[in-house]
């Protein structure tokens, strides 16, 4: 990761509208307010929207990134209803808007690469709700690292866990392969969506994880989770 210098991100960028995009992580660099402006204004749209976390955290790709101390920009047109539904057909896609926001995220790409230093990662204190995944009502705030354990073991690997939330307070970190919450057996992503899909915030639970290649158990109590964007 020391080599990593920022992370782009694009992530449900084919619906634009009012010419209206969001950046989430847009706080987690000072750099990165003059470098949009500049991209976002060439590719002719609005990148000014503040309604996304401030610091990158949310239930997408650049949240481990971000965790790992990385500053990070995600470009999103927006939830709608069709979100992860059959109904979400291509005729309903704003392609000519999709390449607007292309050629924004490729000359921030490009901006970035040229830099003559490095952005600095900046923390920005925002509340702990954020992190696991889209759309649940019960969250640990921790931050799955979707490629998996190594090779291929079972489980869910933390790639870090949200600031101030329930993962943190009991003890949970970054390494940690969480393979049990409650009575849930968890082998994969997948089992840790349906987990807490079947929780409640308020509740309080065992995880168990895998640390050193030892079972650490501890108690957790689920807080309400961030909706999707």
């Amino acid at each position: 990761m020391k080599d990593v210098v920022a992370m782009v991100n694009l992530d449900m960028v084919g619906r634009l509208r009012d010419n209206r995009v969001t950046i989430l992580g847009r706080g987690s660099a000072d750099e990165w307010t003059g470098l949009l402006d500049a991209a976002c204004g060439g590719a002719r749209i609005d990148c000014g929207g503040t309604e996304g976390a401030a610091d990158g955290y949310g239930p997408s790709d650049q949240m481990p990134f971000a965790a790992a101390g990385v500053p990070v920009a995600h470009f999103f047109t927006g939830s709608h209803t069709d979100y992860h539904r059959p109904s979400d057909t291509a005729d309903k896609i704003n392609a000519s808007g999709a390449n607007q926001v292309a050629q924004a995220a490729a000359a921030l790409v490009e901006a970035v690469a040229n830099r003559p230093a490095p952005m600095a990662m900046k923390r920005v204190a925002v509340p702990p709700t954020a992190g696991d995944m889209r759309s649940f009502g019960a969250s640990l705030g921790t931050i799955p690292d979707y490629a998996g354990p190594p090779g291929g073991a079972p489980g869910v690997l933390l790639a870090g866990v949200r600031p101030g939330g329930p993962a943190e307070a009991a003890g949970l970190r970054r390494g940690d392969i969480l393979v049990k919450l409650g009575s849930h057996q968890l082998r994969s992503v997948e089992d840790f969506m349906y987990a807490l899909a079947a929780s409640k915030p308020g509740e309080t639970s065992t995880a168990v994880v895998l640390r050193d290649g030892k079972e650490v158990s501890v108690k957790v109590t689920f807080q309400e989770g961030h909706r999707a964007h």
